[in-house]
């Protein structure tokens, strides 16, 4: 049952995105030049290594400006081009966060700046905004600066990353607005990554190569996260901090920590801005849980809406020093709702701060790169950020070092560098996703009520999952059909 549970659910999520794809009928703000990214990662010596030391260790060294080169290289010679002033390639390097030396986040930017002009590529920094803090025990040995279970203060036991099949515990969940985590972000943010991002800027304007700054994104799906041994939702210090109590609690718990959550992103945003790094290339980073998913969901009646999205709804990736940015993996329902989000605010240029046409839950993809790539620039982003490539060694065929790299993909970049239109997904088929909706809801009880006739369907929903990954969309509302007519006659 979880299997063919799990290839449906895989199978709307696809859809969801493709068929989501509306064209905006408001107009966009002007974007001078836009970037195809692939993140670069920068918490192990070695790239191919996501997050080296992750858990409560603090991250590895970072790696060297040869290491660097050598992933860059490698992209533009599979690629093929780096693009023209109108449609750029790029590599953003990141985690940056408080677990590297000041030194040592210099140097990384400084070295990134170079190998942008040695090779004719953009560059793009992604901080860590509040994960990957081990090495400043100066702050989470403050019992002030760790978020709290509950009005008495009971610290958490780490912050809970839900990447892979086990949950991962990592250092805790900061206390965003405690006055010591406030001073340290206005420090990184301003005096170090700032100043060497605007140091970077200017050495590309005298260079007459100023499009090769793609910009910085400012956080890594910001949010007040989960304590890890308990799953509760935090912020009791954060709070506290804006001065309620068990005694005089906030009328709407839920709207605080949105601020908290937004003061945040912006605290980081003005910071570098102050720094010279202009507001339309500083983007934010948040991971909606569309509403469409949330309806979906069983624990709906006990989970408000903020509270599923770790208090970081759509609305707090809009701010005065900085411009939106999104995790834009497929996601029923996800596009669209954030295409209406950017209309209310006047369509501003934005990013995809990571993501990818591979869903991260079931490890499929619905939807071919460029219908992904379409959904994103098509509709205004000015930055797309591809987490993948490069992931782990060829032989070990990481999903989504897969998708980054696989043919058709090169070939949705080389036309995209190119300045050809991308096509969006066919949508012929555009009741396809509700009669998905269909099966999921009505499939297992049916299956409960028939156990011997389970091996009828689920060859079906087998094909119906092929059928997607594969974007025969008119093969799959047949195959729909057949399933929708064996188990509602």
């Amino acid at each position: 049952m979880a299997r063919l549970y799990t290839l449906i659910v895989s199978a709307i999520v696809g859809l969801g995105f493709v068929f989501g794809l509306q064209p905006f009928t408001a107009a966009h703000a002007a974007v001078t030049t836009r970037y195809l990214a692939f993140q670069m990662f920068t918490g192990a010596p070695d790239t191919s290594i996501p997050i080296g030391g992750s858990g409560k260790n603090p991250l590895s060294s970072p790696p060297d400006k040869d290491t660097m080169s050598r992933f860059v290289q490698g992209m533009i010679a599979k690629i093929g081009s780096t693009g023209s002033s109108e449609t750029k390639l790029a590599f953003v390097i990141g985690p940056l966060s408080f677990d590297h030396t000041d030194a040592q986040l210099r140097q990384m930017i400084k070295d990134a700046f170079e190998i942008a002009l040695e090779q004719n590529i953009a560059v793009g920094f992604h901080v860590d905004d509040s994960m990957f803090w081990a090495r400043r025990s100066d702050l989470w040995a403050d019992p002030a600066n760790v978020e709290w279970l509950d009005w008495d203060g009971t610290p958490n036991t780490g912050r809970r990353l839900d990447w892979s099949a086990e949950p991962t515990a990592i250092s805790p969940q900061m206390c965003l607005n405690s006055p010591a985590i406030q001073a340290a972000v206005r420090h990184e943010a301003s005096d170090v990554i700032g100043s060497a991002i605007s140091e970077g800027i200017a050495t590309l304007g005298a260079q007459g190569k100023s499009e090769l700054f793609a910009g910085v994104i400012v956080g890594w799906e910001t949010q007040i996260g989960l304590d890890f041994k308990t799953s509760q939702y935090l912020g009791y210090c954060a709070l506290t901090n804006r001065g309620f109590s068990q005694q005089h609690p906030p009328p709407d718990p839920d709207s605080e920590r949105v601020q908290v959550v937004q003061d945040f992103i912006e605290l980081w945003a003005s910071g570098m801005s102050q720094a010279g790094v202009q507001p339309d290339k500083i983007y934010s980073h948040t991971a909606v849980v569309s509403t469409q998913s949330y309806d979906s969901m069983p624990e709906r009646s006990s989970v408000t809406y903020a509270q599923i999205n770790h208090f970081a709804p759509p609305s707090i990736a809009f701010g005065k020093d900085y411009h939106p940015g999104f995790s834009t993996y497929p996601q029923a329902g996800l596009m669209q709702q954030l295409y209406d989000e950017l209309e209310k605010y006047g369509n501003p240029t934005w990013a995809s701060s990571e993501g990818a046409n591979i869903d991260p839950a079931s490890l499929t993809s619905g939807i071919s790169m460029e219908t992904y790539l379409a959904g994103l620039f098509n509709h205004g982003a000015a930055l797309v950020n591809i987490f993948g490539w490069g992931i782990g060694d060829e032989a070990s065929a990481n999903p989504f070092r897969t998708a980054a790299e696989a043919p058709d993909s090169l070939t949705a970049y080389q036309k995209f560098l190119g300045g050809e239109a991308l096509v969006e997904g066919d949508s012929v088929v555009t009741d396809l996703p509700t009669r998905i909706h269909q099966i999921q809801a009505k499939l297992p009880t049916w299956i409960e009520q028939n156990p011997s006739r389970r091996a009828e369907v689920e060859p079906l929903v087998v094909q119906l999952q092929q059928d997607i990954d594969d974007n025969n969309f008119q093969q799959a509302s047949q195959t729909a059909d057949d399933i929708l007519a064996i188990i509602n006659p």
